[in-house]
């Protein structure tokens, strides 16, 4: 299993996998759930940074008139100056309170986009987490239209088996979700 995962590109097409097939089209709102905050310094960790970086880039191509960004407070914190400064308009720009979860980032969602009548989302989150993110964001009433951010995985070995780990994990956290009904 270990030169399966080290030296082969199953994860890689695993990752590629979960993603499933980009739909980029317009909608109501685009939606980048947190994913590992930011520090003291408001410096966010790499997979923050590339899903906000993929949430503008979709903004900048009018694909929806409202960014949502969830996650810790540092984390949208931090996100909301980047946005800004890459020139998008804070009054495009939603956050909610901090959620630590994936199905609480789904309710605070749900709580801030349900009254502005918006129900077509783009969803923004990395490949291995699409599955289920999509659908608690099903489950909470948006048509998902899913736009996870690179998906060819990496290069190397040692990051290859940190993949094949995180792919373990999000797909037992799967199956968990699945099994007691939460999905």
């Amino acid at each position: 299993m270990f030169g399966i995962a080290a030296f082969s590109p199953l994860a890689n097409r695993m990752n590629a996998w979960m993603a499933g097939t980009p739909t980029l089209e317009a909608s109501d709102a685009i939606v980048v759930l947190g994913r590992g905050g930011a520090d003291a310094d408001g410096v966010l960790t790499n997979r923050s940074l590339r899903r906000v970086l993929t949430g503008i880039s979709l903004y900048d191509r009018a694909l929806a008139p409202v960014l949502v960004l969830s996650g810790s407070k540092a984390e949208t914190d931090a996100r909301r100056i980047l946005a800004r400064g890459l020139g998008v308009p804070d009054s495009a720009i939603l956050t909610g309170h901090q959620a630590r979860t994936t199905r609480e980032e789904a309710a605070e969602i749900e709580r801030l986009l349900r009254p502005l009548g918006r129900s077509r989302i783009l969803l923004v989150a990395d490949p291995i987490d699409m599955p289920r993110a999509s659908a608690l964001m099903k489950q909470a009433g948006f048509v998902v239209h899913p736009a996870p951010t690179a998906s060819s995985g990496p290069s190397n070995p040692e990051s290859r088996l940190s993949l094949a780990r995180d792919l373990t994990i999000e797909l037992c956290a799967l199956a968990y979700h699945r099994l007691v009904g939460a999905l």
